[in-house]
C-alpha cells in the first residue's frame, strides 16, 4: 500500500493505534493535548464537541507540519439522556471519569438506557495550497446497556479502570461483554475511532493507493 503523505495520528489511545494498524496504512504518533470539554463554552451544541475538540486537538499539534505531512485528531465523546423527569430531552456529557466513584456515576447512568457516542474527526495536510482548512467531520452510534448490577460495575471499574475512556468504558472490555444490548451504527466508532469513514475521505484527499 503507498500513501503520498506521511500520515501522523496525533493520538495516545492505544485503541485508535489499534484500529489505523488494521487498515495496514504506515502511520507514526504523535501525542497531541487539545481543551477539555469543561472549557467550552455551556451553550455549545453537545453533537459538535467532539467536532471542536478534534479541530482544537489539531491547531494545538507542536510544530509545524512539513508539505509531505497529514496531521489526524480526534475525540470521543458519550451522551447520556437526562434522567430528570418532565425535562426538556437534553443530554448530559460524559468524558473521561477522574475517580472511581465517577465512573460509578457514569455507568450507572448508563445502566439499562440508550446513550449515543459521538466522535469528531480532524484532517490536516501541510501542503496548505490544496487544502489550507482542517477537514472535520463525525460520526454518531446508538448503544443500549443491559442494566447493570452494581457489583458488576464495581468490578469493572476495579479491575479494569477505566481512567481513560470516555463514558468509563471500553466496548471491546468486558462490560462490553456482558453489558451491551445492541448498537445501532458503528461499532469502531464506539472504541473512538470511525476508521471507515476515516478511509472514505483519505480516498477522496488521493492519499491512498492500492497499487
Amino acid at each position: 500500500m503507498i500513501t503520498t503523505c506521511r500520515i501522523i495520528l496525533g493520538s495516545a489511545s492505544p485503541r485508535r493505534q489499534q484500529l489505523l494498524e488494521g487498515t495496514e496504512l504506515p502511520f507514526t504518533v504523535e501525542s497531541v493535548n487539545g481543551l477539555d470539554e469543561k472549557h467550552l463554552p455551556p451553550d455549545t451544541n453537545p453533537d459538535e464537541i467532539p467536532l471542536l475538540l478534534a479541530r482544537t486537538k489539531s491547531l494545538a499539534f507542536p510544530r509545524p507540519l512539513e508539505t509531505d505531512e497529514l496531521l489526524i485528531t480526534a475525540d470521543t465523546l458519550v451522551f447520556s439522556e437526562s434522567r430528570n423527569a418532565g425535562t426538556d430531552s437534553g443530554w448530559t456529557v460524559l468524558g473521561k471519569p477522574a475517580s472511581a466513584r465517577e465512573a460509578h456515576w457514569m455507568l450507572e447512568q448508563l445502566s439499562g438506557r440508550c446513550h449515543k457516542v459521538i466522535t469528531g474527526i480532524c484532517i490536516r495536510l501541510g501542503d496548505q495550497r490544496t487544502h489550507p482548512e482542517p477537514i472535520c467531520f463525525s460520526d454518531r452510534s446508538l448503544v443500549w446497556f443491559m442494566p447493570l448490577l452494581p457489583e458488576e460495575i464495581r468490578y469493572y471499574v476495579s479491575k479494569y479502570k477505566p481512567y481513560d475512556k470516555a463514558g468509563s468504558y471500553g466496548v471491546q472490555e468486558w462490560i462490553g461483554y456482558i453489558g451491551i444490548e445492541r448498537i445501532e451504527g458503528s461499532y469502531f466508532n464506539v472504541m473512538g475511532f470511525p476508521i471507515h469513514l476515516l478511509w472514505k475521505y483519505l480516498k477522496e484527499l488521493n492519499v491512498i493507493s492500492l497499487l
